[in-house]
């Protein structure tokens, strides 16, 4: 997850790796799919939370107000309205690249892959990793009146029984975490690297942020990339963290911190695109011939998903929207939110970052109201672009925004000027659609 930072603008391994073994049903040389082309959904970042663990009072409105543009009202619905996306798409799978739930609660884990269990029925197989919140998460919180209780956390084990696909479906896990590989055609196979510190038993601590990949996941990882290319499949890399520096000014703790040595390894071997998520926002970058593709997060803005379409000869990513407001439609006795729900959950992101431009300019002694709010309005809108990854503007448009009222005034707070100057335009790759060559 973004830190508020940024969205307000935005142990003990066990000897052996016993406790990770798990057996694997298929070999590299007998691929999932035989088909010509097979298609994916990916999402990232859903940040579920079961209804369960919070009733509408004091604490749960407080956590909602330091959510930072994540929706955790109407949550169930928008799952809902994915599924039905997905039966309709009838992809072979969907690939979820962490923080499933908002802190790790095992309520939440549970609850949603029963919100997504309808897929499964559908033979539409769920590949699931942890993202950085999912795991032992000493913040995991039940809030019910004005108290917060402790509740049950997600263990690495409870991880694979609660979303099981992926490693039932593996031709080969890693040995000391939750990475495992899929041979998904005989074109391609699929590496999901579990990319995440944390402890191995119960926390009472934050979750970290940053992550890496473990030297015996690197080994393993290795060994992978070789299998594929003796088998002339290309590899394609899932995971939490990001490989490539998507934003100028905050991306410590959410580029991997040994993002150098895996990059080396995934260029020596010829990969071609890595797809993530954890700062929430959508971004394409390429860096010589190494793509990495970040998802938005499901959570906030237009509920953005990715489309991924493989055949022999391409790969194809698009990103795609899911309105909940036209699936609410004839839908009789929802919450009353649901059926506006688009204008709600761009309001809800529009006025967390229009809360920090109030902020700091408070701060800074201007308190006259329209001066507030130009500022604010246009921090709102350029952060609600370049979440949506619609920042590919001009240097001509962009000199014409910097002498916008709205930007003379913030500029004058030295963070808030190098994170608009990083976010007002996209100098790498168009955010919403990719091919491979």
């Amino acid at each position: 997850m973004k830190k508020r930072l940024l969205t307000g603008l935005v142990g003990l391994a066990l000897a052996g790796g016993i406790f990770w073994g798990f057996h694997s049903n298929h070999s590299a040389e007998t691929p999932l799919a035989q088909t010509e082309e097979e298609t994916f959904m990916l999402l990232t970042d859903v940040h579920f939370l079961a209804p369960e663990l919070h009733d509408t009072g004091k604490a749960f409105t407080f956590i909602k107000a330091t959510a930072a543009g994540k929706d955790l009202e109407y949550q169930t619905q928008s799952l809902q309205a994915f599924v039905a996306e997905a039966l309709a798409t009838k992809p072979q799978g969907v690939i979820i690249t962490g923080d499933l739930t908002l802190n790790g609660e095992k309520i939440s884990g549970e609850q949603l892959a029963k919100e997504l269990a309808p897929l499964k029925e559908q033979g539409i197989a769920l590949y699931c990793l942890p993202g950085n919140h999912d795991l032992y998460d000493g913040w995991a919180r039940s809030f019910h009146g004005d108290k917060q209780a402790k509740t049950a956390q997600i263990s690495p084990e409870d991880f694979k029984k609660i979303f099981p696909d992926g490693y039932k479906d593996a031709h080969s896990t890693a040995p000391d975490d939750l990475s495992y590989a899929l041979s998904v055609s005989p074109d391609y196979r699929f590496v999901l690297l579990d990319s995440n510190h944390y402890p191995m038993t119960e926390s009472r601590a934050q979750p970290a942020t940053g992550g890496s990949i473990r030297d015996s996941t690197m080994t393993w990882l290795e060994t992978q990339l070789k299998e594929a290319q003796q088998n002339h499949q290309q590899t394609l890399v899932f995971l939490h963290h990001n490989l490539l520096q998507h934003n100028d000014t905050v991306n410590q703790g959410y580029v991997l911190d040994n993002a150098a040595e895996v990059k080396k390894l995934l260029k020596d071997y010829g990969v071609k695109v890595v797809f993530s998520g954890h700062i929430h926002a959508q971004d394409i970058m390429a860096e010589d011939d190494l793509t990495e593709i970040v998802t938005s997060s499901y959570n906030i803005i237009d509920h953005g998903y990715g489309l991924l379409k493989l055949n022999d000869s391409q790969v194809a990513y698009d990103r795609k929207t899911i309105s909940v407001s036209n699936w609410a439609k004839g839908k009789p006795g929802l919450p009353a939110e649901v059926y506006k729900h688009d204008t709600y959950l761009k309001d809800l992101f529009l006025n967390d970052g229009e809360r920090l431009a109030y902020e700091t300019l408070l701060n800074q002694g201007i308190t006259e109201k329209e001066t507030l709010e130009t500022g604010a309005d246009f921090l709102g809108q350029v952060n609600l672009d370049f979440f949506q990854g619609n920042d590919g503007r001009t240097t001509a448009e962009v000199a014409e925004l910097k002498k916008a009222p709205g930007y003379q005034l913030l500029a004058q707070d030295k963070f808030l000027k190098d994170y608009l100057d990083g976010v007002l335009q996209d100098k790498n790759l168009a955010d919403q659609h990719w091919r491979s060559k």
